[in-house]
């Protein structure tokens, strides 16, 4: 159930400069005051489920692969054996420094907002940031993290993997230092073209994409709407966490992406959200953008 959240003034909850300008997204990033058992008992409460030897970062959708700052996200793909998981290094990062911040500053009954998400566009909400992936061995499982204002509206659901299936192609190229090799497939309405190494004989890739005998390294659709493409490849120790916050909802596929197109289209009115613009004492609607799903089937 979508739950109603009406604010008074944005001087209360909103940076004081969003007075001129419409919302389609949930903010990051706010002069908002967060309690400290929100993020200590909620948003930070992470569990870890497993601990992964190797970590590819992807770059997502990167206007230039050598500024993050113009990337709309960095995602990091945790291999371990038996499981991988996907998720946004982003948000990993924001969420271990405001579990720094916390720590250091234990008489506050108040945290700030998120500060440290990095990337372009950092004040809004993305579908594709707030997801985690997670394989284990034939079953994907995506944890759909909603915006605060409707995160009681958490879904999950289960896939069987792989879900693509694959022509492979004898073009290569080398991306971060490793040859891969040209594989294609149309699935849900795109074309992809993905580029993998079996160099890393791990059969997965950024998001849910996989199945291929190597691991993919970049994959993009051919209009050009989305792009993955590796930027480091880590070897370490690395916790795999599981979905943050605890209540999530087991749902369909379909279902998780109706709501995700919703939020993107009408942000405010699928939150049940009333923003009043300070100094004229009228509502803010959601701005029209253009956007795309993904998943097109």
């Amino acid at each position: 159930m979508i739950k109603q959240f009406h604010i008074a003034t944005i001087a209360t909850l909103l940076c004081a400069s969003l007075s001129t300008v419409s919302l389609f997204a949930q903010r990051k990033d706010t002069d908002a005051k967060i309690s400290r058992a929100y993020y200590k008992y909620g948003a930070l409460n992470r569990k870890t489920i497993g601990t992964a030897d190797a970590r590819i970062l992807y770059a997502f959708n990167a206007e230039n692969i050598s500024d993050k700052g113009t990337w709309i996200d960095e995602g990091q793909l945790k291999i371990a054996k038996g499981l991988t998981q996907y998720s946004s290094h982003f948000e990993e990062v924001n969420e271990d420094n405001l579990a720094k911040w916390i720590e250091e500053h234990p008489k506050s009954s108040v945290v700030p907002p998120a500060r440290w998400i990095q990337g372009y566009k950092p004040d809004h909400w993305i579908e594709y940031q707030y997801s985690n992936i997670k394989l284990n061995r034939s079953v994907l499982e995506e944890w759909a993290a909603m915006p605060r204002e409707i995160e009681e509206d958490n879904l999950m659901y289960t896939e069987q993997f792989p879900l693509q299936s694959w022509k492979i192609e004898s073009e290569t190229q080398t991306i971060c230092g490793y040859e891969c090799q040209k594989a294609t497939c149309h699935w849900r309405g795109r074309d992809y073209v993905a580029w993998f190494t079996t160099a890393i004989p791990v059969s997965a890739g950024p998001w849910k994409f996989g199945g291929l005998p190597g691991l993919i390294m970049k994959i993009c659709d051919t209009n050009n709407d989305y792009t993955w493409e590796a930027v480091a490849v880590n070897k370490g120790s690395y916790p795999i966490y599981g979905a943050r916050r605890k209540k999530y909802i087991k749902t369909t596929r379909e279902k998780v992406l109706k709501l995700q197109r919703e939020l993107n289209e009408n942000y405010l009115k699928t939150t049940d959200l009333t923003v009043i613009q300070y100094n004229t004492g009228k509502s803010i609607s959601s701005r029209k953008h253009p956007y795309t799903q993904l998943e097109l089937e």
